[in-house]
């Protein structure tokens, strides 16, 4: 229940929200799992208002959001490989203690506009450090042997909702898993300890005796719910290999897993160079993968409206800089190191800097291609050097 006065979310939200699948049957059982404290706790807290206790999921302004056209950091970033996503794990006793469940509303506009539906995500308790990956394993299963081969531990958890967090503690030797791993390729992922089954999909494939052969697909989320609902989700759609009328003529069976991992957050070294007129020494910023650089640049407080810059735009020469536009080279840096983990050129950025190898748009370049860590070494206004 939103208040009117704070905007936050009050205690008696679960009762509210009743009706959604997947919500709580417990006021105090959501606040104890969101906030982390006590259920005796939480029952001091007044289910009138005033005292918000769980706040909805924090929205922050990117810099990609200050842009006319929209960015998709996805795209720019590249793909990170496997490899490279595993130098981010983090430690068993880091994973086991930095978990969190967070309950989230969304507009079901598709439905209408004025319709919120809400579930519970897995959330890192040090959102500064830490950060949720998510990615899929594909789990071949054997007709005669319909198990999973996974261990799981439950590190919240015994409500009578059925919510809770539970994580990935082992895999069986010789299991489903731990066979369909041995088997895989260096550009796919593992299963290990802390991964968060968010959801599973079991993709059926039958014969037909007329027909040709058709495909069914099963799912269930599975994200945050406590042990023996993961159990029940996970094993009912297994049972469906050895039911009486799902399991006939069933020749295939491919079972497919969302896991959700907790991983430390690569960071980036900017060491940033000023020309000899500035008299400024050497300084290192560091940012994230997704940081756009003139923006990283300017909330620093460092000055790059270059009034030699020539301009793409129609206006005169140190005029100011465009706004981020990619047009009057106010912002362009020469990229000295680490340009490899720099988002690539586009064809005009490539066309403008043609005569200047070295020098990218600080405004079109994003840190962290393909979510390497490093250092980048730039000189700032490269034409007063």
């Amino acid at each position: 229940h939103r208040c009117g006065e704070c905007g936050l979310w009050c205690h008696n939200i679960a009762t509210n929200y009743s009706k959604h699948p997947g919500t709580m049957k417990s006021a105090t059982a959501l606040l104890a799992l969101c906030t982390g404290i006590s259920h005796q706790e939480a029952n001091s807290f007044s289910a009138t208002h005033h005292q918000p206790t769980i706040k909805p999921i924090k929205t922050t302004i990117s810099s990609t959001q200050l842009y006319e056209q929209p960015i998709n950091l996805n795209q720019l970033l590249g793909t990170a490989s496997p490899a490279t996503m595993q130098n981010y794990n983090l430690p068993r006793d880091t994973i086991a203690d930095g978990l969190s469940a967070q309950i989230i509303t969304r507009l079901n506009k598709a439905v209408d506009d004025t319709r919120e539906t809400t579930e519970i995500i897995l959330v890192p308790k040090n959102t500064e450090d830490h950060f949720i990956d998510t990615f899929r394993v594909e789990i071949p299963i054997p007709l005669d042997s319909p198990g999973l081969g996974i261990e799981l531990l439950e590190l919240e958890g015994g409500r009578e909702d059925g919510l809770g967090i539970v994580i990935v503690n082992d895999l069986v030797p010789g299991g489903n898993a731990q066979r369909a791993l041995d088997e895989k390729t260096a550009a796919q992922e593992t299963i290990m300890y802390g991964d968060s089954i968010s959801a599973a999909e079991l993709i059926l494939r039958r014969s037909g005796s007329t027909t040709e052969d058709r495909t069914d697909l099963l799912s269930a989320r599975t994200e945050c719910l406590g042990y023996d609902s993961t159990v029940g989700a996970l094993g009912g759609l297994l049972s469906k290999l050895s039911d009486e009328d799902g399991g006939s003529n069933i020749v295939e069976a491919t079972m497919i897993l969302t896991l959700r991992r907790l991983r430390r957050r690569p960071q980036l070294q900017v060491k940033l160079y000023y020309p000899p007129s500035q008299d400024l020494p050497p300084e290192t910023i560091k940012l994230l993968p997704g940081d756009n650089l003139r923006m990283a640049m300017l909330q620093k407080g460092v000055k790059l409206n270059d009034p030699l810059a020539q301009r793409y735009d129609g206006k005169p020469t140190g005029s100011g800089n465009c706004g981020s536009g990619g047009l009057c080279r106010t912002c362009a840096v020469s990229v000295m190191r680490g340009g490899e983990l720099l988002s690539p050129q586009k064809a005009n950025e490539k066309k403008m800097l043609e005569d200047t190898p070295r020098w990218r748009l600080a405004c079109k370049s994003w840190v962290g291609y393909e979510m390497k860590e490093g250092e980048i070494s730039i000189q700032v206004n490269p034409r007063q050097w």
